[in-house]
């Protein structure tokens, strides 16, 4: 529901996709797929960034796994994913971006907001922040209505452990 919210701002957005986290390979092969067949859908350009070779940007995620806490491990995973925004924006010359992260009620919108404005003064952009969280469930609904793939947790191994636990308790509990 970004891609009609911006539109209706008068806004034609480009989607870009990039996840240099996810985890495992299959995974960003099946959020890719929906990607693909959502823009086309949609009508909506899209550009395909490559997975990051670079160490220094694989190392910081490595050790944000690491970190103490979900939100600095959140925290750490929004800088990343919103500086390469960013870095692209500036690359592909537009003059601000934004990230479909706020459509979910389930991101902490404080985490993206600092993130977001933190990548837009490092590469010389606008970080757009629209909260989206009013149209989650239409958004649902739509990605339903196209048979769009919908992960079942953030994308890294501890956000899928961490989901994956959370409904084998629920299933226990129920």
């Amino acid at each position: 529901m970004a891609v009609p919210a911006w539109r209706e701002r008068g806004v034609e957005p480009v989607a870009w996709f990039h996840n240099p986290n996810i985890q495992p390979a299959a995974e960003v092969e099946r959020r890719l797929e929906s990607m693909l067949r959502f823009s086309r859908e949609a009508g909506l350009g899209l550009v395909v960034e490559e997975r990051p070779s670079e160490a220094a940007a694989w190392r910081e995620w490595v050790a944000a796994l690491a970190a103490a806490t979900p939100d600095e491990r959140c925290a750490t995973c929004l800088g990343l994913r919103l500086r390469a925004a960013a870095a692209a924006a500036a690359r592909l010359g537009m003059p601000r971006f934004s990230t479909a992260l706020s459509v979910s009620p389930y991101q902490r919108h404080d985490l993206i907001l600092a993130a977001g404005q933190a990548a837009a003064d490092e590469h010389g952009v606008t970080f757009a922040y629209l909260d989206l969280r009013d149209v989650f469930r239409r958004s649902y609904s739509e990605s339903r209505r196209l048979d769009l793939y919908r992960q079942a947790y953030c994308g890294c191994v501890a956000s899928k452990w961490e989901a994956w636990h959370a409904r084998t308790l629920r299933k226990r509990a129920g």
